[in-house]
């Protein structure tokens, strides 16, 4: 029976008695029966003394969880012989005398054991499951130096029991006890300094805590990282790397694991990242602090450049999608996921390359397979048997898209797609294959002969006339030559060679001053006359261009000689019209005066019929001079020596006058004359002597063609506007008018359409054509003829006589 159940007795017969006082007989079998408890408890106390260890006895409730029991050691009730406890003080963690037990315990709790099971847990371990679940043990702690402890535990009733006995009081041999502890140490006690001085002078820290968590032993490493002189002051004052390492040491301690951890610390007073690893020894926890800075950084530059990499990735309009080595899917972009139709919660399974192409067979994306099950094998077989060369493939899908395939294998097993969709690229292929050809027959069909070399002076393009103009065999150009190297075959019909040194510059130089437009002629040997043309390209392709202008030259020739003869021709005409109308002057003149000396009655009176043929005289005489003064008018415009004397012309005054003159000619006719112009109609500048004979002209070849009772129209209006005015002159008949085929004529020298010389209309275009102005002619035969002259208000000065500026 344990001291417990010796208490607990007590206390019960003590309320018991106090109960039944009322009964003597019943105080006395109780005061009887308390005295022998007394003497069992001074019995069993003289036993626990006298054993040669310590028992500690836990009567409190087991702790709910393994956590509370390795972290908490409970009250445990402590009992032994004086020398046990002066044995076994030696292990103890420093603190207070009260706090024995638990300080007892830290201090054993992490050390190896042996147990007769042949487990290897820590005491720590041993009693948590004995409080926990009720596991007694029985074992064996290697201590430094070979010393044991035998420990052992055990359940008595509601108590959890643990016998503690250090094994040098019991005089065995310590030094036939060889443990596991000591047999895996064997070698480091060989030489133990060695061992420490390798620890000592490790580059990094390194330390060693018992497992009540205090340091028990650093390095020199761990002294300068915590800026502090010697080993004394970091254990007096417990000086921890950072708050973290007595949590991770807690850790380690209840799961018997290796707990590795990264993160910052303060080293020197710098903020290093390091890897602190942490890991159960014999006694406790042992620590280490590696720098992992630069580690850490090319971590977080490798992850950068993945998170780049993944965002290029993902930009390109081409799409990617990677598949690891376990076929599944690691990585695809936007691209991938528009491309084919694919939804982003169907990528949230992380599908195999076998289930994509499953779901891309039934969407109608892949191209028709005859064996589709063939296929995909063969697609999925590139994991493990990748050949030597992989080239680009193309998908035809059934929706009519291009699709272009590039495979590639990673390092690691892997395989990565790229598809660009190079539907409108094939089919601007197509076209510009389709417009090349067109071209190339369009150039062909040029008489020109057309090539074009690119900068670097090789023959790009050229037509069929290229190659016979200068005789090239079809051969030499289709390799694409060297222009420098056709130069010996052009040599052969135009042999200057400083010229042809200057087009093969132009077509290779790529300075401003080469890379010019150049054009010429040039004659060949063969007497052949060719122009050419040299003109740089946006491409830097320089396009020559070839034109035999030989039977052009020739026939230019001939025109020039026959146009040369036309006008000395003209010439003469003008000269001997001129030289006529001047000598037919003299006896008009004659006739002329005779007429008139006979109508005034000098010679003698005369009868009415001699009179009626000396009007008849006189009216052909003015009729034939005014014809005269036409022909030399009419020659001296088109001998380009007439000039206008330019004046204000009242248009107004000038029209009325006009009619007013006919008027008086045609009295007997019965024909109705009629003005149409306002008289604020103003003034004109150019020469009225021009504009009257122009008016006289058009009313003469009205009255000529109207019949007696007719009428005809003299007027004129302003038009134009502010920047260009002028004014328009018509005269307009009823009378036989044109007929249409006849009307191109009658504006040419001595061509009339209804008789007469031709001259009157021929001379109007003249005259207004001299004043900046021209004529139109509106005539239906029966009905009549309309004639507009335009003039602008300003006639133009250079056909005017020069005016000084006074």
């Amino acid at each position: 029976m344990t001291v417990g159940a010796v208490v607990f007795a007590v206390v019960v017969a003590f309320f018991t008695m106090r109960a039944s006082s009322g009964s003597r007989s019943a105080a006395d079998r109780w005061r009887t029966r308390a005295q022998d408890l007394d003497r069992k408890i001074s019995r069993a106390e003289s036993v626990f003394g006298a054993y040669p260890g310590l028992i500690l006895v836990w009567e409190e409730s087991m702790p709910t969880s393994t956590t509370d029991s390795t972290t908490d050691w409970g009250d445990p009730t402590v009992y032994g012989s004086t020398a046990a406890l002066a044995s076994l003080v030696r292990f103890a963690e420093p603190g207070a005398p009260k706090e024995f037990p638990k300080r007892l315990l830290d201090g054993l709790a992490d050390y190896n054991t042996l147990s007769k099971d042949g487990s290897d847990k820590t005491l720590r371990q041993l009693i948590t499951g004995l409080r926990t679940r009720g596991e007694a043990f029985s074992t064996t702690i290697a201590l430094s130096g070979g010393k044991l402890i035998e420990a052992d535990g055990n359940v008595a009733g509601a108590q959890v029991v643990v016998w503690i006995e250090d094994a040098s009081i019991r005089g065995r041999d310590e030094k036939d006890a060889i443990t596991k502890f000591e047999a895996e140490k064997v070698t480091a006690l060989s030489d133990p300094v060695a061992f420490v001085d390798i620890m000592g002078r490790a580059p990094f820290p390194m330390w060693r805590m018992s497992g009540a968590g205090r340091i028990v032993w650093v390095n020199e490493a761990y002294i300068h990282a915590v800026s502090t002189d010697n080993l004394q002051t970091v254990l007096s004052e417990q000086i921890q790397l950072d708050e973290d390492c007595i949590a991770q040491a807690q850790k380690v301690l209840s799961e018997n694991i290796l707990i590795k951890e990264a993160r910052p610390l303060i080293v020197q007073g710098k903020r290093k990242t390091s890897l602190v690893t942490m890991f159960p020894v014999s006694g406790g926890v042992a620590g280490m602090a590696v720098d992992a800075s630069e580690t850490e950084n090319l971590r977080m530059a490798l992850k950068r450049h993945i998170r780049a990499h993944d965002e290029t990735l993902n930009n390109m309009g081409e799409a990617v999608v990677i598949f690891g080595a376990d076929q599944k899917m690691n990585f695809h972009n936007t691209s991938f996921s528009k491309m084919f139709g694919l939804e982003d919660d169907w990528f949230k399974t992380r599908p195999s390359h076998g289930e994509w192409l499953d779901h891309m067979r039934e969407k109608r994306r892949l191209p028709e397979q005859p064996d589709y099950q063939e296929w995909k094998l063969s697609e999925l077989a590139l994991y493990t048997d990748w050949p030597d060369e992989m080239p680009d493939e193309l998908w035809s899908t059934p929706d009519g898209r291009e699709i272009r395939l590039v495979r590639m294998r990673d390092p690691e097993g892997g395989l990565s797609l790229l598809f660009g969709d190079i539907t409108d690229q094939m089919s601007m292929q197509s076209r510009l294959g389709t417009l090349i050809n067109v071209q190339k027959a369009t150039l062909d069909k040029l008489t020109e002969g057309v090539a074009v070399f690119g900068p670097d002076g090789r023959l790009k393009i050229h037509n069929a006339a290229y190659e016979t103009m200068w005789s090239l065999p079809t051969s030499t150009l289709k390799d694409q030559p060297l222009f420098r190297d056709l130069t010996p075959l052009h040599l052969k019909f135009y042999h200057d060679r400083e010229f042809w040194a200057e087009m093969v510059a132009r077509t290779t130089d790529p300075s401003p001053e080469a890379r010019r437009h150049v054009s010429g002629e040039i004659r060949r040997s063969d007497d052949s006359i060719l122009t050419y043309l040299s003109k740089p390209l946006p491409d830097g392709a320089t396009l020559i261009a070839w034109d035999d202008v030989t039977r052009a030259h020739r026939t230019e020739a001939a025109l020039r000689e026959r146009a040369e003869a036309m006008e000395a021709a003209d010439r003469l005409k003008s000269e001997f019209v001129g030289h006529v109308s001047y000598q037919l002057r003299t006896p008009l003149t004659t006739i002329s005066g005779y007429a008139e000396f006979l109508q005034s009655g000098a010679a003698g009176e005369l009868s009415d019929k001699q009179s009626e043929y000396i009007f008849a005289i006189q009216s052909a005489s003015g009729d034939l001079a005014q014809t005269i003064d036409d022909i030399l008018d009419l020659a001296a415009i088109e001998a380009e020596t007439i000039d206008l004397d330019l004046g204000d012309v009242e248009i107004y005054d000038l029209l009325e006058n006009a009619l007013d003159y006919v008027m008086t000619k045609v009295e007997d006719t019965k024909i109705n004359m009629k003005l149409l112009c306002p008289e604020d109609i103003g003034i004109i500048r150019a020469d009225e002597k021009r504009i009257k004979q122009i008016v006289h002209n058009l009313l003469s070849n009205a009255l000529r063609f109207t019949k007696p009772g007719g009428r005809i129209e003299l007027g004129a209006a302003a038009e134009g506007d502010a920047e260009s005015p002028g004014i328009r002159i018509w005269v307009k008949d009823n009378g036989v008018g044109i007929p249409s085929d006849r009307q191109p004529q009658v504006f040419e020298s001595f061509k009339s359409s209804r008789g007469g010389a031709g001259l009157g209309l021929a001379l109007v275009e003249r005259f207004v054509d001299h004043h900046g102005g021209w004529v139109e002619l509106e005539s239906e035969e029966g009905v009549g003829t309309h004639v507009i002259c335009h003039f602008p208000r300003q006639a133009s000065l250079e056909t005017a006589y020069p005016e000084l500026d006074l």
